[in-house]
Parts: structure tokens; C-alpha cells; sequence
């Protein structure tokens, strides 16, 4: 019998966005991503999907973004013996299910509400443990801390940050940065293009779920956070170029800086303070000996 959720948060319910996206995918004949998993969940849950059907780009949108940082975390496992991978605002993403091989933990974390819903159609497993706090907390960061002192951790916060306000995304990336040293933060985030004009990804238009942040120069977060080191920012459309269509995978998509401008894909590496500060100075340093112009 199929499970009928009624969502407290208007944000949680836009986790169904993605599994269902993945559970289409996961039926074409040759997928971007195989998500068995999410084929089983998005059957058991009674809504009515249809609502997100006429969404083409957020459908190819997040099953590239969910390939994408299953790659950037099988890079980390590959790298890293005493591997953590933090999934945050997990919503029913499957990665454990994807890629979990028994080499590293796997944590999955988000609101009571959907850890409540996540163990009854998806119970935990040894090395998938569940999470249930909010992304705005730093208890459950200590905790982690705590827990594997000597770890290494990779974050990945996939669909959730352009939900949240500046301040707030600030805030939680000063956290994890000060605790979490030799690690790397993975996220996505809409443009500024969309945050400044009120635009949403096609899969939200009708839903009261609003977009309150938004970065097209994943620098500049280095200057929010200098404990953060950019490794990479990458255009959704330059990856499945045949699956965006001619306009937006052979032309738009090749315009990167302009589609930063709606949306990217970001990766950072977590250093210490003391390797910040001696960095910034070398910088001051080499600005001050540097010739000026006539």
C-alpha cells in the first residue's frame, strides 16, 4: 500500500523534486544515474507527480547534479582510508545506496520530520546512520566531531542552500570550516540572476518555496570564509550535453560565466586557520612588493 505524507515544511516537500527525477532517469534505457532505490521510494509514496513532468531542465538539472557529487565523493573515498561523507538535507537521496561500498561512513542529515518519513520507508544499515536536526544547529557538528576525531570529512549539500538567506548560508559554512580542517564542502546554489529577480528552477514555478540566496562567483565565498579553497565550479550544461537539448547544451552551455549567473555546482577544499592566515599574508606581502604603475 502506498504512503501518504502530509509535510509540515514547505521546504521538505521539495525533496520529492529529486527522487522522482532520479526514479525517471533510473528507467530510461541508458541513465545518467541508476537509482533503484529511488525508483522503490518514489512507488510507495502517494502524490502526484505529474506537477513536475513539464520541468525539463530540473530534470536534467538534478540528475546530473546527483552524478556529479557521487563522483566528487568516490574521489574522497578513493583518497581517504578513514573517510566521513555528511549528506545535509538529505531529503531521500540515496547515495549510500549508490555508491557505498563499505569504505566509509555515511551519514544522512535533515529536519526531524524527514528522518521521521526516511526510517519508515528506508530504515537505517550498518554505516548509514541518520541524523535529525536542523542545518541552522552546530551541536550535531560537534557531535560529529566527537565521534571521529580523527577523520576525514566530505560535506555535500545538495538542493538546499538557495532555500536559506545569506547570512545563514555564511554561517553554516564558518561552522564546518572551523571544525572540520583537511575535509572538502560540496554545494549547489542558484545564481544571482535568479535570487535578485525572483526567478525559480522550473520544477519550483507554483510552489510557495522561495529562493532567498543566490552566487555566481564561487570566489567570493573564499572571502566569506578564507578557510574555504575553491576546487571547483562547474555549469551544470557542460555535462549530457545531448540531454539539455541543442540550445541549452551546444550554444547557452557554453556560455559558463553567463550560466553561473543561474546556476553552478561548487567544490572546496577546508583548510586550517594557520594556513589561511599565512597565505593572506603572503598575499599582503607580494601586493606590497609589487611595482606600482605610473
Amino acid at each position: 500500500m502506498k504512503r501518504k505524507h502530509q509535510f509540515e515544511s514547505i521546504v521538505a516537500e521539495t525533496l520529492l523534486i529529486p527522487l522522482y527525477y532520479r526514479a525517471k532517469e533510473s528507467r530510461r534505457r541508458h541513465p545518467v544515474l541508476n537509482d533503484e532505490a529511488a525508483e522503490r521510494l518514489a512507488e510507495s509514496l502517494e502524490y502526484d507527480y505529474s506537477r513536475f513532468d513539464g520541468a525539463k531542465l530540473s530534470e536534467v538539472g538534478c540528475v546530473v547534479r546527483g552524478w556529479y557529487f557521487d563522483r566528487a565523493v568516490s574521489r574522497f573515498i578513493e583518497r581517504h582510508a578513514d573517510a566521513v561523507v555528511v549528506n545535509v538535507g538529505c531529503g531521500l537521496d540515496t547515495r549510500f545506496q549508490r555508491i557505498g561500498n563499505g569504505k566509509a561512513v555515511f551519514y544522512d542529515m535533515d529536519l526531524p520530520e524527514v528522518i521521521a518519513l526516511r526510517r519508515e520507508l528506508l530504515p537505517e544499515q550498518p554505516g548509514n546512520p541518520y541524523i535529525a536536526a536542523s542545518l541552522l544547529d552546530a551541536g550535531w557538528l560537534d557531535d560529529l566531531r566527537l565521534r571521529h576525531p580523527d577523520a576525514h570529512f566530505i560535506f555535500v549539500v545538495e538542493g538546499v542552500l538557495m532555500y536559506f538567506y545569506q547570512e545563514q548560508v555564511e554561517t553554516f559554512l564558518h561552522r564546518v570550516a572551523e571544525r572540520f580542517a583537511g575535509g572538502e564542502l560540496w554545494f549547489d546554489v542558484c545564481g544571482t540572476m535568479m535570487s535578485r529577480h525572483g526567478m525559480k528552477p522550473d520544477s519550483l514555478r507554483g510552489h510557495e518555496a522561495q529562493i532567498r540566496s543566490g552566487l555566481s562567483d564561487g570566489r567570493r565565498v573564499e572571502r566569506w570564509e578564507p578557510r574555504l579553497r575553491l576546487l571547483e565550479q562547474a555549469n551544470y550544461m557542460k555535462f549530457f550535453r545531448p540531454r539539455w537539448g541543442f540550445f541549452f547544451g551546444q550554444i547557452l552551455g557554453r556560455m559558463t560565466r553567463l550560466c553561473y549567473k543561474f546556476s553552478s555546482m561548487l567544490g572546496y577544499r577546508i583548510v586550517r586557520q594557520t594556513e589561511a592566515a599565512h597565505e593572506a599574508e603572503s598575499n599582503c606581502r607580494g601586493a606590497a612588493a609589487a611595482p606600482r604603475e605610473r
